[in-house]
C-alpha cells in the first residue's frame, strides 16, 4: 500500500510541475482551514529595561478580508532591503547551500509564489488561541507555511525578532555571553506574550509555544518561567540534556516540577551527527499528554519549509546534508503541520488525548515515511 501511495503522489507532483509552471503551490496537499489569513508587522518598544529595546513582531491571524496575497519573497525580505539578485542567491543557498543550484525561472517562480495571507487586513471577530515562536533567526521565512496554516485553522501566530539581529549561538565568544543572549530571548518571548495576549481577538487563556532547531532551548526556559503557557511544540528542537547556548548546563536551569504542560516533540530518528535521537530521559516525569514522535526518513532540515517542504514541492534532491528532498520531504512537512494542528486543538479544546492519538495513527498510515516511533510518559 505504501508503494502505491508513493507512486501515485510522485505522479501527481510531476504532473503539477509540468503543467503548472506559471505558479507554484507551496502548500502542496495541505488543507487550509476555513479562515482567511491576515499578516502584519508590529514594532514594539520594551521600555521596562535599562535601555529600551525594539522588537519587531510578525503576526498571522484569522482575518475578515481576503485581498491580494503576499508573495513568498515578502517573508524572505520583510524590510525590503534586498535586491532581486540577492533574493535569488539567498533562496538557492537556503534550499541547497549553493548559489545557482536552480534555473532563474524556477527561483523567480518560487519567490513570486502566492501565499495565503493578506497584508494589514482587519482581524476576524472572535477570540483565538495564541502561539508564539521561540526565537531563531529566519523563522518568518522558514516557517511561514505552517504559520499561515495554523492561522487558517483559527490561531493567532506571532514571532518576535530583535532589532538588530543578535549573533548565532556559536558566534558568541564566552559562556557568559551565550547565557546572556539566551535569557534575553526568554525575556523577548514573554514580552511578546504579554503584548499579544491583550489584543482583542486573542484568547489569553490559551497560549502555546512553537520552536524549531536551536530555539528549543529558549522555549523550555520560557515555559518554565511563564505559568500562562499551556503547551510547547518542538520541531527537531526540544531536548532537555543539552543546548546550543548552555551546553550540558541546560540541565541545571530546568526545574522538572515546572515541565508540567504537554510537549509535542517531533524529531528525526538519526541526527546530523549520526547519533540516534531518543525520547528525553525525563519523559516519564512529564505531563502525561506529552508525546515524542520520530521519523526514520526525515532529517533535521525537513522540519522547516525552505529546507524541507519547498524541495519537496520542487521535486529536487539538491538539499543540504542535514535534509532530504523529493516526495518524502513534502509528505513529511505536511504530516508535521497536521500533527501540530491536531496536538494544539486537542490541548485547547478536547477533554482527553484520545483524539490526538487517533489522528497520529491515521496520519502515519500508508505514508512513505518509514518507521515512525511514538513515545509517551508511562502511566504511574
Amino acid at each position: 500500500m505504501k508503494s502505491k501511495f508513493f507512486i501515485l503522489l510522485a505522479f501527481t507532483l510531476t504532473a503539477s510541475t509540468i503543467y503548472g509552471q506559471e505558479e507554484i503551490n507551496l502548500f502542496g496537499n495541505l488543507k487550509l482551514g476555513s479562515y482567511d489569513v491576515g499578516t502584519k508587522q508590529i514594532t514594539l518598544i520594551d521600555t521596562l529595561r535599562q535601555e529600551p529595546k525594539e522588537i519587531l513582531i510578525r503576526l498571522w491571524y484569522p482575518a475578515k478580508e481576503n485581498r491580494e496575497k503576499v508573495r513568498f519573497s515578502d517573508y524572505l525580505d520583510a524590510t525590503n532591503k534586498l535586491s532581486k539578485p540577492e533574493l535569488l542567491k539567498d533562496i538557492s543557498v537556503g534550499i541547497g547551500g549553493k548559489e545557482n543550484l536552480f534555473s532563474l525561472d524556477s527561483l523567480e517562480l518560487l519567490l513570486n509564489a502566492k501565499m495565503k495571507a493578506t497584508k494589514e487586513v482587519a482581524p476576524k471577530n472572535g477570540k483565538f488561541p495564541m502561539l508564539v515562536w521561540s526565537i531563531r533567526y529566519g523563522t518568518v521565512g522558514y516557517q511561514s507555511i505552517i504559520s499561515e496554516y495554523m492561522a487558517s485553522h483559527g490561531f493567532v501566530v506571532a514571532f518576535a525578532e530583535d532589532i538588530p539581529n543578535s549573533a548565532y549561538p556559536w558566534e558568541f565568544q564566552s559562556i557568559q555571553d551565550k547565557e546572556k543572549a539566551l535569557m534575553q530571548q526568554v525575556r523577548d518571548i514573554n514580552t511578546t506574550i504579554e503584548y499579544i495576549k491583550n489584543l482583542h481577538h486573542v484568547d489569553n487563556t490559551k497560549i502555546g509555544l512553537l520552536s524549531w532547531s536551536y530555539a528549543g532551548e529558549s522555549a523550555i526556559l520560557a515555559q518554565i518561567n511563564n505559568p500562562e503557557i499551556e503547551a510547547v511544540v518542538g520541531l527537531s528542537s526540544v531536548g532537555f540534556s543539552y543546548g546550543v547556548y548552555l551546553g550540558k548546563e541546560l540541565t541545571n536551569k530546568i526545574d522538572i516540577e515546572k515541565i508540567n504542560v504537554p510537549y509535542l516533540m517531533l524529531s528525526e530518528q538519526v541526527g546530523t551527527n549520526g547519533k540516534t535521537r531518543n525520547p528525553p530521559d525525563l519523559l516519564n516525569s512529564m505531563n502525561p499528554n506529552s508525546r515524542f514522535i520520530s521519523f526514520a526518513e526525515l532529517s533535521h532540515g525537513n522540519f522547516n519549509a525552505i529546507e524541507g517542504m519547498i524541495p519537496g514541492v520542487l521535486q529536487t534532491d539538491k538539499v543540504h546534508s542535514w535534509s532530504k528532498g523529493g516526495v518524502v520531504a513534502q509528505v513529511g512537512y505536511e504530516v508535521i503541520c497536521q500533527m501540530v494542528l491536531s496536538f494544539l486543538n486537542t490541548v485547547f479544546y478536547e477533554p482527553t488525548f484520545d483524539s490526538f492519538d487517533e489522528d497520529i495513527s491515521r496520519l502515519i498510515n500508508d505514508l512513505p515515511l518509514g518507521t515512525v516511533l511514538i513515545s509517551s510518559p508511562k502511566k504511574k
